[in-house]
């Protein structure tokens, strides 16, 4: 009896004993059940309760037609064959001018008087040239008749004819100095000589630049003023050789500057400057079509272009993840495993993006909702 006693206490004993290990064991089955398992530093293995609330996606690459838009920047610069320079064509003192900078001008305004008493003395030549003129051609014809009647030698009518063309040499020439000076030879007169004369505006636009005031002496050749041209300026994009082959002639752009993104300018690329320089970008030479004064030449601006489709691989955006500086996605292994895989995107577009990588890619499975979810279990058994 004492025997089948002990046998009994015995077999309690081994009962309790066996439940206290079961109780053990199962807690760290739980415990295993509430977090990641890390095979590696690139590979996270979740549980059946993990991988359930997870809600992963899992699909390959997609083929998608993939417009992007190239995003630039730059500088308004001014064409030299769109700033107008209005220099001085005579000596002489500047009578009146009521300019400042940033007025807008008009083609054929007038915009300086200068005054000259030498101005009156090339009118009184070309005055009596032209009066010399018209004498010398009389003398010319009376000689001319006598000549055919033998009552005068034929040197006679050769020094009338050689007279007239002197004179009318002096008088064209003289004729075109008055031009320079914008005094029209065909109306003046004696009773309308002036020491006086205007400059005009030869193009319409906004003065640049303004270099004398009323009482200054100018010399031939001296700057007066410059003026810029309406739709002179252009935008000067820099572009990298990597975004040349979208680029083309014609494609349209919105400019922008840094202080007002929300005021958008519309344009297009007037001509590539297909040369690559030092720093390893082309030029980008862009019409801006409603430009008005607010662009400025020197102003930095921001340019967005529309490039042409291309055929490329894709995934989702969701399925990309940011890691320490880098792009991931995270590649199904099977067996709730999963790699995560450095990635190299490109272009953008309807929440897909280009990947440029993609030759590793092909074919593989890959983890497009939920990838965030992924990384912050791999963080933390990390951690």
């Amino acid at each position: 009896m004492n025997i089948q006693f002990n046998l009994h206490k015995l077999s309690g004993f081994f009962i309790i004993l066996t439940f206290s290990f079961g109780s053990c064991n199962n807690k760290p089955e739980k415990q295993v059940e509430n977090n990641a398992v890390l095979e590696n530093e690139n590979i996270v293995s979740l549980t059946d309760a993990q991988y359930k609330s997870a809600h992963l996606q899992i699909s390959e690459m997609k083929k998608t037609n993939v417009a992007h838009v190239i995003k630039l920047n730059g500088t308004v610069e001014v064409m030299p064959q769109n700033m107008v320079t209005l220099s001085s064509p005579v000596n002489g003192f500047i009578k009146k001018i009521k300019l400042r900078q940033g007025m807008t001008v008009m083609k054929g305004q007038m915009l300086v008087y200068l005054q000259e008493k030498e101005f009156i003395q090339l009118q009184q030549d070309y005055l009596s040239a032209k009066t010399s003129l018209a004498f010398s051609k009389i003398n010319y014809e009376r000689q001319k008749e006598l000549s055919h009647t033998q009552a005068v030698s034929e040197k006679a009518m050769q020094m009338a004819e050689a007279e007239m063309h002197q004179f009318q040499i002096q008088t064209k020439s003289l004729s075109e100095k008055l031009k320079l000076i914008h005094i029209n030879p065909v109306s003046l007169t004696a009773e309308n000589m002036t020491a006086q004369i205007s400059l005009p505006s030869s193009a319409s636009g906004m003065i640049s630049e303004l270099y004398v005031n009323s009482g200054k002496y100018v010399h031939v050749g001296d700057d007066i003023l410059k003026i810029l041209e309406n739709g002179g300026s252009r935008l000067m994009l820099k572009a990298f050789e990597k975004d040349l082959f979208y680029l083309n002639e014609g494609q349209k752009i919105k400019a922008f500057a840094n202080t007002k993104p929300e005021r958008k300018f519309s344009g297009r690329i007037e001509y590539i400057v297909r040369n690559i320089n030092s720093d390893g970008f082309a030029n980008i030479v862009c019409i801006i079509d409603n430009a008005s004064l607010d662009i400025m030449p020197g102003m930095y601006m921001n340019a967005e272009i529309e490039a042409q489709s291309i055929e490329s691989w894709t995934l989702p955006v969701s399925a990309v993840v940011n890691f320490e500086g880098k792009e991931y996605v995270f590649l199904d292994m099977g067996n709730k495993t999963y790699q995560l895989a450095e990635i190299k995107t490109g272009i953008m577009e309807a929440n897909r993006i280009q990947i440029l990588n993609y030759d590793i890619f092909i074919n593989k499975k890959i983890v497009v909702q939920e990838a965030y979810t992924l990384l912050m279990k791999m963080k933390n058994v990390t951690e």
